[in-house]
């Protein structure tokens, strides 16, 4: 009989479950007391389907801060990002994310698995007429690791994740980490080297000290009951969309054309988008009752996107972000991410396991009413309304193998 599973929204789950993902960040060792003190027969794991918060904080290394200024180099916050001058702390907001924490410190890829998003925030590093961009962060508690879009590239990693001296507490409510330290990559220091044609900038010198403030809603389940749950770190594939053909006349009709944007392709032949997937996680359950529904996790399309045009007026949304447990697409449009953009109607979605991950198809991606609207008052129509199907999606994903 399948585990039916309960939300739980105790504050003492969900620091328990957060202390595992940042204290393993860094940290080679898997003698963890709390995890080894475990039924070894049994794998239970603590999931966080909608991992939400105030943000993730960094405060500059004075060090790191004097090394850049003597290089004439300058760090600012961009997008939704704040700075408080006071602390010299840079702020970029969750947008979104999915931890599970298993007690099987053996599970692989990594017992803490997971993804969290800061959509629309990020750094820009500017000496002179040169300057450096790097958004979307994306952590990655099982590998230790911060990724981010640089140039247009997304995943590329940035900072490594030292949480060997992490701090947990609660404050108003919320799950308070601190002490986890990020350090610049080789490829990071590589490629900001590179940029500002030095050698100063070193592998593993800190970019400064974390703290994340995160609140969540937390289930349990037995992954030795529910035994066809596929945990998987998503790497590759895309998420296609052939769009609606009443949709497509209607847009036609109002002359509003949809093109995609970046990394996005179109098959004018089958009238079908494509959006790379860049990252994310998924986790499919056999019990139909584990909530928010039993596909979970987060997928992730960096880069890629739509843009609506008629005449000099368009609305470009890009980073679409697909929680399936909770039915729904979001993108970013200008700074502003997490917009719920489609609702995902998976009544007639089947999904056929692959040999390297999995393939969903029929789930029906129709306009919420926060994207009619939005598309109303762009165009200055009334014609979109909330429930019009933009396609149907077909999507395959690639991933590590867990287990």
């Amino acid at each position: 009989m399948a585990l039916r599973t309960k939300w739980m929204q105790s504050g003492a789950l969900l620091i328990g479950a957060l202390a595992l993902v940042t204290a393993a960040c860094g940290n080679d060792k898997s003698d963890n007391s709390a995890a080894n003190a475990t039924d070894k027969t049994a794998d239970m794991v603590t999931a966080i389907p909608s991992l939400s918060g105030i943000g993730t904080a960094v405060a500059i290394d004075a060090g790191t801060a004097g090394a850049l200024t003597s290089l004439g180099v300058a760090l600012t916050p961009s997008g939704s990002a704040t700075f408080d001058a006071g602390t010299s702390t840079i702020t970029f907001p969750i947008t979104s994310g999915y931890a599970e924490i298993h007690s099987d410190v053996n599970y692989k890829p990594g017992y803490i698995a997971g993804s969290i998003q800061h959509q629309g925030s990020g750094i820009s590093l500017t000496a002179g007429s040169t300057k450096v961009e790097l958004s979307n962060f994306v952590v990655d508690p099982a590998n230790s690791m911060l990724y981010g879009t640089v140039g247009g590239a997304p995943k590329v990693p940035l900072l490594f994740l030292d949480g060997t001296a992490v701090k947990v507490s609660t404050e108003r409510g919320n799950v308070v980490l601190q002490g986890t330290v990020a350090k610049l990559t080789e490829t990071a220091a590589g490629a900001l080297n590179g940029a500002f044609k030095t050698t100063a900038i070193k592998a593993g010198m800190p970019l400064g000290g974390v703290r994340l403030v995160a609140k969540g809603q937390a289930v349990t389940y037995n992954a030795a009951v529910d035994k066809t749950t596929t945990i998987a770190r998503l790497n590759g594939e895309g998420t296609s969309v052939k769009l609606d053909a009443g949709t497509a006349a209607a847009l036609k009709s109002l002359n509003v054309a949809v093109a995609p944007t970046g990394s996005g392709t179109f098959d004018a032949g089958t009238g079908t988008v494509t959006f790379p997937i860049t990252g994310g996680f998924a986790s499919i359950h056999s019990d139909p009752a584990f909530q928010p529904g039993y596909i979970a996790g987060v997928v992730l399309h960096e880069g890629s996107g739509l843009k609506f045009t008629a005449g000099a007026k368009s609305l470009e949304l890009t980073n679409f972000v697909v929680d399936p447990g909770n039915s729904v697409l979001t993108a970013t449009a200008g700074s502003t991410a997490g917009i719920p953009i489609l609702f995902l109607d998976g009544t007639a979605v089947k999904v056929t396991p692959t040999s390297t991950g999995a393939i969903l198809d029929g789930t029906v991606a129709k306009l919420t009413s926060t994207a009619a609207d939005t598309l109303n008052k762009t165009f200055g129509v009334t014609a979109f309304k909330e429930g019009i199907p933009l396609g149907v999606v077909h999507l395959v994903a690639t991933a590590q193998p867990a287990g």
